[in-house]
């Protein structure tokens, strides 16, 4: 979900009751002087909020389940130059739902070269970038940059899941990943790409019970998780149980695709004859 916009919103409404009361005094002093500041708060308002108008649009929009449609309207609010860095950090995470990752990279990093942005705005576009460089497929700067992030101080859930996830593609050790995941889950046990990341470290181990336990505990409150019901799948494989495989398998086809998911349909199709044989 792209980063909360309520404060824009409550900001945008306090200016709206400051202009009604400055409007209204005006009135009282001259009618000639209430009319002329009507019309030039009428053109401000217009030039000044016409971005959150479309970032409201678009969010709108991706609440509908309608990503192209979201990323259309912010690119509207883009184009008149007036984004503020939370709505460009908005648009960068559209952008990377929606395949565009080389352009949300253009986005980043202007916001990541100011130098007296606030660290949390700074991070944020950080954290964002890693995931343009994994989709750009530059796994290990992806991660370095993570890393940094992480031996900085900074924690947040999509980042603990985003570290375990590169650990995972990275060719580093698998007790040294799994100490992360599990560091991960102490911090955050309720984030779906934690517990994946995580049930995956104990797949690789052979930890198949440890595995099904945390994959269960994913897929208990995640129901459309294609990534989870793929692994749920292998680790059922692993434990013999052929018909919960299935019965998660068969749960994919209701899972809904996006240009950020991970699992492919010539990998599913693999798995669906390994439990057919």
């Amino acid at each position: 979900m792209p980063p909360d916009l309520m404060e824009e919103i409550v900001m945008t409404f306090l200016y709206i009751v400051l202009g009604v009361i400055i409007v209204f005094v005006a009135f009282k002093i001259n009618l000639w002087l209430g009319l002329g500041l009507i019309a030039a708060l009428t053109i401000y308002g217009i030039y000044h909020f016409i971005p959150t108008f479309y970032v409201t649009k678009g969010n709108q929009a991706y609440a509908a389940g309608d990503e192209e449609a979201s990323r259309e309207w912010y690119k509207k609010a883009y184009d008149t130059g007036r984004m503020n860095v939370k709505m460009k950090s908005s648009y960068a995470y559209i952008l990377l739902r929606t395949g565009h990752e080389d352009e949300a990279e253009k986005i980043l990093d202007p916001i990541i070269r100011v130098k007296r942005l606030a660290p949390e705005k700074k991070n944020l576009a950080k954290q964002q970038r890693c995931m343009v460089y994994y989709r750009q497929g530059r796994i290990k700067e992806a991660l370095e940059e993570a890393m940094d992030l992480y031996e900085s101080g900074y924690r947040t859930s999509n980042l603990y899941g985003m570290i375990g996830y590169f650990k995972l593609l990275s060719d580093a050790p698998v007790e040294e990943t799994l100490k992360m995941c599990e560091e991960a889950y102490d911090y955050d046990k309720d984030n779906r790409d934690i517990l994946d990341n995580l049930s995956i470290c104990y797949y690789r181990l052979n930890r198949y019970e440890d595995a099904e336990k945390i994959s269960d505990e994913l897929l208990a409150e995640n129901d459309n998780f294609i990534e989870g019901y793929y692994h749920g799948a292998q680790i059922a494989l692993k434990r013999g149980n052929y018909k919960k495989a299935q019965e998660y398998l068969d749960k994919l086809s209701e899972c809904k695709r996006s240009k950020m998911t991970t699992i492919t349909e010539e990998e599913i199709e693999v798995l669906r004859q390994e439990i057919r044989k």
